[in-house]
C-alpha cells in the first residue's frame, strides 16, 4: 500500500477501531492485528469528546497500520569464528626435499547445530502498557461521576399565587445555572417578565450559547425542561420558566407574533376558520396571549399531543 492511498476500515494490515478512550481504542487495534506497539504505525483520527449529560459525545477513533516486514528494524547476525590458516611449507638446506605439513585433525562437530542467537529486544516500560497481550475482550472505562449540585430541597407547602420570593428564586437559579453550565463558555442573566402568569427569564450568552439550541429547537427544550424541573423542586410559588440561549426565544416570538396577526387577518378576510401548523405549548400560548387583544377573532387548541394546534376562529356578529 502507498502512503498515499488510505488503509481501508477492515484489513489484515490494517483497521480503523473506535472507542471510548484512544488507548482503548490502541489496545483493540494491536489485539485485532496481533501486532506489538514497535511492529504497528498508529494515527489518531479523532480524540472523541464526552459531550455535555451525552449532547455531542463521540468515540474516538484511531487507525493502527502493521507495518511491512521491510520496515522492520533487522536483527543482528552471529559473528564468524576465526579463519583457520594452513601451515606454510618449510625450506630445508641440503637436497632438495618437499616437507608436507601434518594433517591437521578435523575438528570435530556437534551432534545438533548450535540454535544462531536471537535478537534481544528492549522494550520501554510504556510500550508494555501501551501492547499488552491479545484479550477476547475490553471492558470500556467507566464514566467519571458528576459533581453533586450543593443546594437544600426546601420542603413543599401550600403558597397563594402571587406570593413569590422573587429575590429567592433567582438566586435559586444563578447557583442552578452555576452548576448546570459549568465547563461551558456562557455568561447567564436572570429577568422577570409578566405573561399570563409571572416569567422567569434566563438568558444565556457567549461563545458556547449557539449549541445549547440545536436542531428545531430540540436541544434547549430538553435543558429548559429539566431546568424547570430542578428549579421548582428547590423554590415555591406559581410561576414559569424560560431558557433563552442567544436570544432564540425572543426572535421566535416576535416571528410568531407577526404570523399570528397575519393568520387572524386571513380568517377576518375569509370569513372562515384557520387552522395552524401544530405547535409545543409555549408557543402556542404566545399566539393564546396576542390574539387575546384582537377581539375580531377568538383562538380554541384542538388535537392531542405533538398535533395539538390552533385554530383562529372569526367573530362573525349576527344581523
Amino acid at each position: 500500500m502507498s502512503p498515499e492511498e488510505p488503509a481501508s476500515e477492515e484489513s489484515t494490515t490494517a483497521v480503523v477501531v473506535t472507542a471510548s478512550s484512544v488507548d482503548e481504542a490502541i489496545i483493540l487495534g494491536l489485539t485485532r492485528l496481533v501486532s506489538t506497539r514497535d511492529e504497528a504505525d498508529i494515527e489518531i483520527l479523532d480524540e472523541g469528546s464526552r459531550g455535555f449529560l451525552g449532547i455531542g459525545a463521540r468515540e474516538a477513533r484511531v487507525r493502527v497500520t502493521r507495518r511491512a516486514p521491510s520496515t522492520l528494524p533487522a536483527a543482528p547476525h552471529p559473528k564468524p569464528g576465526p579463519a583457520i590458516s594452513e601451515p606454510k611449507p618449510v625450506a630445508v638446506m641440503g637436497e632438495p626435499k618437499s616437507v608436507m605439513p601434518e594433517p591437521t585433525p578435523a575438528p570435530v562437530l556437534p551432534t545438533s547445530q548450535p540454535e544462531p542467537e536471537k535478537a534481544v529486544q528492549i522494550v520501554s516500560p510504556a510500550e508494555v502498557v501501551a501492547a499488552p497481550e491479545p484479550v477476547a475482550s475490553v471492558e470500556p472505562a467507566p464514566t467519571p461521576k458528576l459533581r453533586p449540585v450543593e443546594l437544600q430541597e426546601k420542603p413543599r407547602t401550600e403558597r397563594p399565587s402571587g406570593a413569590l420570593d422573587r429575590a429567592l428564586i433567582e438566586k435559586t437559579a444563578l447557583e442552578v445555572a452555576k452548576n448546570l453550565f459549568a465547563g461551558f463558555s456562557i455568561q447567564y442573566s436572570v429577568n422577570w417578565e409578566q405573561e399570563d402568569r409571572p416569567a422567569l427569564w434566563i438568558s444565556l450568552r457567549g461563545k458556547d450559547a449557539d449549541i445549547m439550541v440545536g436542531p428545531h429547537a430540540q436541544t434547549l427544550d430538553s435543558i429548559q425542561y429539566l431546568f424547570r424541573t430542578l428549579l421548582h423542586r428547590l423554590t415555591e410559588g406559581d410561576y414559569n420558566v424560560v431558557l433563552d440561549a442567544d436570544g432564540y426565544r425572543k426572535r421566535r416570538q416576535r416571528s410568531l407574533e407577526a404570523l399570528a396577526r397575519k393568520m387572524a387577518d386571513q380568517a377576518i378576510k375569509s370569513g372562515r376558520n384557520v387552522r395552524m401548523k401544530p405547535m409545543p405549548a409555549h408557543e402556542r400560548r404566545v399566539i393564546h396571549m396576542i390574539l387575546r387583544k384582537d377581539k375580531r377573532v377568538k383562538t380554541e387548541s384542538f388535537g392531542k399531543g405533538h398535533e395539538r394546534a390552533i385554530t383562529i376562529i372569526p367573530n362573525i356578529k349576527e344581523p
